[in-house]
């Protein structure tokens, strides 16, 4: 049979197909890190098996010696059986933890020993005696020594002797997020159970030990022979929490009290822990907690959901501070001498966590803007609270700003958006490029925009109703927001949660002038936006409505705003308008977070500095005219930032900002 020969058409088809293919942009794009191109492994981490739910712990501790990092601890710990009959449980437990033995306590009372093991560094395996049925309730008893229980602000880090202060003061404080505290205690060290939890900590006199919840009793015990003067604080959180917000922290306090009948929360213990001799700077620093806890228990329409609010001050913070639950820790970052307000934003970001982090949890830490973006938020919302809606606008640009800086229009599937289980391990989910605080308080606030106050709120109140003490993922919100607007927000969440980046956004201005029959001047001004970021197969173009202002002062109106529906990569409308208007602002609310690009002459942004109709406005404005190398301009940022009339912080930076780019200007005289 003859060889069978190609059409030569059809050759050059095909190599013409196959030169497409390797200059495609599908073929240009790098590997994708969902997994590992050698093994075919999935990179993603996902939430582990709760194979028993756990109720309640009591840890029961002794810490002999402040000096030394070690203690001996019983821990009990109850829980239920679920899913299937249970034969054995493995659960984290960090390497300074030495077991010395485990027994297993069933429902009837029966004590029995069991076997365990080490399987791994962090882990301890136990096998049960019996099955646990379906339903039914043990207790497991493990008694261990710790030696070194973390350290360095992860597990439990103690503190040498402060030499700066005269008494000796040592110091030990937790820090369990995000997978930490398995280190001095051995849990299920992931967020998706809660449980209700006591520590009773016996410490030398006279150090104290603060805890989660409320104190059920102080036991002070009397030197005897060779032990010194004890004393055990028993501390009980009866509502149930994550592991991870289990703290302990334990030294010399100076302790004042925020809370009592002429405070704006008369009924809540409110304490502040500190330095001994730092009780004037604690009252000063944070004076405004009961007013805070106030405001949000009626913004949120939900009562401060735990026994107390206490705030402790700790050395050797590895952070800023930590919500555990009832009782958040701070690095020390106040001043002896105190100042009311100074530190307002990180008081009330730990606070907003004691509803949306400690009462509402995050299930895995792919969805922690549900956490950490609420309490960036609420930074802006006391601000709002205190000094008006310029000031949450000024918290909410440099949100903006930050977030546009650290992303760019970069591809989805390949980085990691908002919500993204793509991680080598959970710290890396706090410092992602599409960081859960900044960007999460953004995407909260562009949801406040888009409802209107009453409905957002509404779906905010239902949310926090519907999942109390309870956990949640991103979908939980959405659909309580959807239940309250009627809205389908499913492309919202896609564009903005789901997928990284942002648009970025070309805005060009035509106008064009209109001579009418009666002789007055009008005319139409053309607004073009392109989106320049990389669309393709999987990045369409983003939807959105794009608010723009026009400068137009017309029968007592200083302007008008003026919509674009947006939903491909060109969008151009035409406006006819009385006059040419002085200036243009594209979205002064900040409700689409896009970088924004728009081509006006130096008048136009020397008069939306002056005239901006938001914070943002005048800000962008400042920044804007960094590229000018004029007299005009330069005077301009500098009445601002160096001005004496006080001024929006954020349009005070963004003059500075723009003074410390701009061109230095000549010198002019005879």
């Amino acid at each position: 049979m003859p060889e069978r020969l190609t059409p030569r058409p059809l050759i050059l088809a095909a190599t013409l197909i196959a030169a497409l293919t390797l200059l495609s942009p599908a073929a240009a794009q790098p590997p994708d890190p969902r997994f590992d191109e050698e093994t075919g492994r999935d990179r993603r981490v996902w939430p582990p098996d709760v194979l028993v739910d756990y109720t309640r712990m009591r840890l029961t501790m002794e810490i002999p010696d402040m000096s030394a990092a070690a203690f001996r601890g019983v821990q009990e710990l109850w829980f239920t059986g679920i899913g299937a009959p249970r034969t054995s449980l493995t659960i984290d437990c960090g390497p300074g933890l030495t077991v010395q033995s485990v027994h297993f306590v069933s429902a009837s009372g029966g004590v029995r020993p069991c076997e365990f093991s080490r399987p791994a560094t962090n882990k301890l395996a136990i096998t049960f005696p019996a099955p646990l049925p379906v339903g039914q309730t043990a207790l497991l008893r493990i008694a261990y020594d710790a030696r070194n229980p973390g350290g360095r602000g992860a597990g439990l880090t103690f503190s040498g002797d402060d030499r700066r202060t005269p008494e000796v003061d040592y110091m030990c404080h937790a820090q369990g997020q995000p997978q930490s505290n398995h280190l001095w205690f051995p849990c299920h060290d992931f967020p998706n159970d809660r449980l209700a939890t006591e520590l009773v900590i016996t410490v030398p006199h006279p150090y104290e030990a603060v805890s989660n919840g409320f104190i059920r009793s102080i036991t002070h015990h009397p030197a005897a022979g060779d032990l010194p003067r004890r004393v055990t604080y028993h501390w009980v959180q009866d509502a149930e929490h994550p592991f991870y917000l289990v703290t302990l922290i334990v030294s010399k306090f100076d302790v004042i009290n925020l809370g009592g009948p002429n405070s704006n929360r008369p009924g809540l213990w409110i304490p502040v822990y500190g330095a001994l001799g730092s009780g004037g700077a604690l009252e000063l620093n944070f004076a405004n907690t009961p007013a805070m806890i106030a405001h949000f228990e009626k913004l949120f329409d939900s009562p401060f959901p735990w026994d107390k609010y206490a705030q402790i001050i700790c050395r050797d913070f590895a952070a800023g501070a930590m919500e555990n639950t009832s009782a958040s820790t701070f690095a020390n970052m106040f001043g002896r001498r105190g100042a009311s307000g100074f530190a307002d934003g990180i008081i009330a970001h730990e606070l907003v966590h004691q509803w949306f982090g400690d009462l509402v949890t995050c299930r895995s830490w792919e969805h922690l803007w549900l956490n950490e973006g609420w309490a960036t938020f609420g930074e802006a919302l006391w601000a709002e609270q205190q000094r008006g809606r310029r000031r949450y606008d000024g918290v909410i640009w440099e949100k903006f700003s930050s977030t546009i800086s650290r992303t760019g229009g970069r591809s989805a599937p390949r980085d990691a958006a908002l919500v993204s289980n793509l991680y080598r391990n959970p710290d890396q989910r706090f410092y992602a490029a599409e960081n859960p605080y900044d960007r999460g308080a953004v995407v909260l606030h562009m949801l406040r925009r888009r409802l209107g106050d009453d409905i957002f709120w509404k779906g905010v109140r239902l949310y926090l109703k519907r999942h109390r003490f309870n956990q949640v993922e991103t979908d939980d919100f959405r659909v309580a927001l959807e239940d309250a607007s009627g809205e389908s927000l499913e492309r919202f969440f896609d564009q903005w949660v789901l997928r990284p980046g942002h648009p970025q956004l070309a805005v060009d201005l035509e106008w064009t002038d209109d001579q009418r029959p009666n002789g007055e001047t009008a005319g139409t001004l053309r607004i073009r936006v392109e989106q320049t970021q990389n669309i393709d197969e999987f990045n369409p173009a983003y939807a959105f409505v794009l608010p723009v202002w026009l400068d137009l002062p017309e029968a007592g109106r200083t302007g008008r705003t003026v919509h674009l529906v947006c939903d491909s990569r060109i969008t151009t409308a035409e406006f006819a308008l009385p006059r040419k208007p002085d200036s243009v602002t594209v979205d002064p609310g900040m409700t689409v977070l896009a970088d924004t690009t728009i081509r006006q002459d130096l008048a136009a942004w020397l008069r939306q500095l002056e005239h901006g109709p938001s914070v943002a406005a005048r800000a962008v404005a400042a920044l804007a005219l960094a590229a000018f190398d004029d007299d005009r301009a330069h005077a301009a940022l500098a009445a601002i930032a160096f001005g004496d009339l006080e001024d929006d912080a954020a349009v005070i930076a963004a003059a500075t900002s723009a003074l410390a780019e701009q061109p230095p200007v000549a010198a002019t005289g005879p």
